[in-house]
């Protein structure tokens, strides 16, 4: 396989300038990869020559610290499960917003998991030093002879132990790499280690071109993605289109009253659920498996804070910060805007978020006009290519002009305006209590970029609908019905024509 090259894209140029080739690379095999996680190569000045020398080095930067995660197989060691349980129920905070009083209680609770599991790792690693020793010694003793069936039952439980421990460490490394063995109790320790070397090597950042000068330091590096990411969330958007569009389909009282009800224990439960057990949280460290597994301990105090906010309508500082990820778009990439942001959302803010995705769900379907086939119940993402695919096969069978308008909507979430969006729920007939949710939940936002795994300093969001928020599809839905029905205006104009029933189409 092929060692990623930094630096500049091609080694060798021809003297007039106008041709150029990656003539030169690095070739391994795949166990080096493995084997040596920080292998990397990069590209050298050429001078004189018509060529760049490549250079093959094996290189570590420290970008941070990376934030502190929870993993499922601490619920496997002994003692985790009454540890959790005694100490929620034991600390006592008192405040009168009940969102911060969450937050004050996990930030508490993660900093004596943090103590507890790092004095469960020392003792563990002593007890597997000391079992390993054990078995060496019984080792000597079988193999000068002196050995008994009261000897041989000991081994078999010094096995039995170390591979009880070697299993954890097992379900530790399969949850990073995120890979599931198809038999269950089927580990393979070494290949687990291997898979998850070859990701973190595929997905390290390595450095970026600025200005045609390759950056590897890694607060540099962290800097220009930064800025790049600022620059795209905070900075405002173009000037404000006022909306004067009549929007035909509009809720009724009934369905506000729906959407702006009191919040129960159950819709609460529901979302908490329908939020997975895996998914990657944002500043705390827990799994939605944590809330899981504990919610007969902390179901008090989520459904106070969930109520608070659906009563109060405001998010605390903090309440609502998340991660972004940097997701490559393509291979061997080398400048900042090739990367695509996911927003590693917080457990708390997506609980709020996926009550309410949950509840604009239920009219979406009598606000959206039937063109429109995503992210909606009964409707699905491919009718739009199969009515396209059938329309372009009748024209041509039919011999007949047409054209087809096709938007390209580069980062199209990041674009949004929240003011364009308010006015977009008003004119679709939403209350002042729910557009109001909606824009806490926007403007209280706040996020840091992972690079190799370490944050970079905190900024504010002030436009955008973030990537991985279980409202932003819904939300984004209504926008472009927006969009469709100033098309369907122009059309009613007569200033285009689409495909009509005269044909024996009605698209």
């Amino acid at each position: 396989m092929e060692v990623p090259l930094g630096g500049c894209t091609f080694t060798w140029y021809h003297k007039s300038g106008n041709k150029m080739s990656k003539l030169d690379r690095f070739l391994i095999s795949e166990g080096l990869m493995v084997s040596c996680p920080k292998i990397t190569a990069i590209t050298l000045d050429r001078y004189l020559s018509d060529h760049r020398p490549i250079f093959l080095r094996e290189v570590c930067y420290d970008y941070g610290p990376i934030p502190f995660r929870m993993f499922h197989y601490w619920f496997e060691w002994e003692g985790f499960n009454r540890f959790i349980v005694d100490t929620w129920n034991t600390t006592s905070i008192s405040d009168n917003n009940a969102i911060i009083k969450f937050m004050k209680k996990m930030r508490f609770l993660k900093g004596q998991i943090r103590m507890w599991v790092k004095d469960k790792k020392e003792t563990v690693g002593l007890k597997k030093s000391n079992l390993k020793g054990m078995l060496n010694e019984i080792d000597v003793l079988i193999d000068v002879k002196k050995v008994d069936q009261e000897l041989l039952n000991k081994r078999v439980n010094v096995l039995n132990s170390l591979q009880e421990l070697e299993k954890l460490e097992a379900m530790e490394i399969a949850q990073k790499v995120k890979i599931k063995w198809s038999i269950e109790g089927d580990e393979n320790s070494k290949f687990f280690h291997g898979m998850l070397n070859k990701k973190r090597n595929q997905q390290a950042i390595r450095g970026i071109l600025k200005e045609g000068i390759w950056v590897d330091d890694p607060n540099l590096v962290k800097n220009e993605f930064l800025a790049h990411f600022k620059e795209r969330f905070d900075h405002p958007c173009s000037s404000r289109i006022l909306l004067e569009t009549v929007f035909p389909n509009r809720i009724n009282v009934e369905q506000n009253l729906i959407l702006e009800r009191k919040v129960s224990k159950e819709e609460i439960k529901k979302a908490v659920w329908d939020c997975g057990v895996d998914k990657v949280p944002g500043r705390m460290l827990y799994r939605f498996g944590f809330y899981i597994r504990y919610w007969d301990t902390i179901e008090k105090e989520v459904i106070e804070a969930m109520s608070y906010f659906l009563t109060k309508g405001t998010f605390p500082k903090g309440g609502n910060a998340s991660f972004i990820a940097l997701i490559p778009k393509m291979q061997d990439v080398k400048v900042v805007k090739d990367y695509r942001p996911i927003c590693l959302i917080g457990s708390l803010y997506k609980i709020i978020a996926k009550i309410l995705a949950n509840r604009l769900v239920g009219v979406l379907g009598d606000l959206v006009n039937e063109v429109q086939s995503a992210f909606i119940a009964n409707r699905q993402i491919l009718y739009g290519p199969f009515i396209l695919d059938e329309l372009i096969h009748w024209c041509k069978s039919k011999k007949r002009q047409t054209m087809i308008f096709k938007v390209d909507f580069e980062k199209a979430y990041d674009s949004v305006r929240w003011d364009y969006l308010d006015d977009v729920l008003h004119k679709f007939g939403f209350g002042s209590k729910w557009r109001h949710w909606i824009q806490n939940c926007l403007q209280s936002s706040k996020g840091s970029i992972l690079v190799n795994g370490s944050p970079t300093r905190e900024f504010q969001f002030r436009k955008g609908l973030k990537q991985g928020d279980p409202l932003s599809p819904f939300l984004f839905l209504l926008i472009m019905e927006s969009l469709h029905l100033s098309f369907q205006n122009v059309v009613n104009e007569g200033l285009f024509k689409g495909v009509s029933e005269h044909y024996g189409l009605s698209y």
